[in-house]
């Protein structure tokens, strides 16, 4: 097998958005090529292998031969790999996220004349990773690698949506809670320290979130030293066991030049009734109830609206709202 040279690729890595890249990939083909070639991206999770059609469909059908290749030639594969096989007169690429995920993409002629070399193949990958950094850009925070704001209110969104909707996606577990966490005292260590070891902070507490969530569970850098995040099919005393350990692990981190550095943190029960900014106006006022008491905690908004510890949020009926 030949591995692929351009060192592009590893961006894929930090991608992990199948559709995404199904997207990115058919948009380089020229009409033409779209009428010649026959693209398709392969999903390894749970120990199987998935073919994702165009509108992120699951497809479990997958040829024999076509899986065969995928099994002996890319699941036991820990790096990236670009090679041709000859039974198939297909090339395969694939690609591991930082997951237990792996993804494949296979390029083949649906013409018996058109020949596709090589070199014409690693132009093509060239290109296809050239869109997805453009996509990386768009998509992820340049400093912490976490999805940015422009991520988060277009997931939010499709979270949002009607539950029904996800059956003809490759989505396949449902938002539960809803958090914002921040800083404890972080422009304390700005104007100590400076911005870039402040930009050192933010990169570390980005490193922490990565390990200490689920793959699924979505993060984001929702802005300064605010942070968000989707967890996904949990209830919310499970919701609080999970951030209350993540709290103490920060906590606990040794962050070179300080004795500490703490994070408050404030959740809610993700509601698909309520809008993205009803959802985040109860998160945050979870996370300044933290802010204005003892900080280094984490409070439940309908916990403390049920303890009369704070007011209804404007605009949201309390007798719509499930107490955990």
């Amino acid at each position: 097998m030949v591995k692929c040279k351009y060192d592009s690729f590893n961006r894929l890595a930090i991608i992990n958005d199948p559709e995404l890249l199904s997207e990115s990939f058919q948009k380089i083909l020229s009409e033409k090529e779209k009428g010649q070639i026959k693209t398709n991206i392969y999903l390894r999770e749970s120990e199987q292998w998935h073919r994702l059609s165009k509108d992120g469909v699951v497809d479990h059908d997958i040829a024999k031969n076509t899986l065969a290749v995928l099994e002996n030639n890319i699941t036991s594969t820990k790096n990236h790999c670009l090679f041709y096989e000859p039974s198939l007169k297909t090339w395969f690429c694939s690609y591991n996220p930082l997951s237990t995920k792996i993804l494949a993409l296979s390029i083949q002629s649906n013409v018996t004349n058109l020949s596709i070399d090589e070199d014409y193949i690693k132009c093509l990958f060239q290109f296809y990773c050239h869109q997805l950094q453009m996509l990386q850009g768009s998509y992820r925070d340049a400093l912490t690698g976490l999805y940015n704001r422009r991520a988060f209110n277009e997931k939010m969104v499709q979270l949002l949506e009607n539950p029904d909707s996800y059956a003809r996606r490759s989505i396949d577990y449902s938002p539960t809670i809803y958090a914002m966490l921040d800083i404890d005292h972080f422009k304390q260590i700005n104007d100590t320290f400076g911005h870039l070891y402040g930009d050192e902070v933010l990169i570390m507490l980005s490193n922490l979130m990565t390990e200490s969530f689920r793959e699924n569970d979505m993060l984001f850098r929702y802005g300064g030293e605010e942070f968000a995040l989707v967890m996904m099919d949990i209830d919310g005393e499970q919701a609080k066991q999970s951030l209350e350990r993540f709290r103490i692990k920060v906590a606990r981190h040794k962050f070179a030049n300080l004795d500490q550095v703490t994070i408050s943190i404030g959740f809610t029960r993700f509601d698909r009734n309520l809008s993205i900014d009803e959802l985040i106006r109860m998160a945050d006022t979870a996370l300044y109830y933290c802010k204005n008491t003892t900080r280094n905690a984490v409070h439940n908004y309908n916990d403390l609206l049920d303890k009369g510890l704070i007011s209804v949020v404007e605009g949201i009926d309390s007798t719509q709202i499930q107490i955990f």
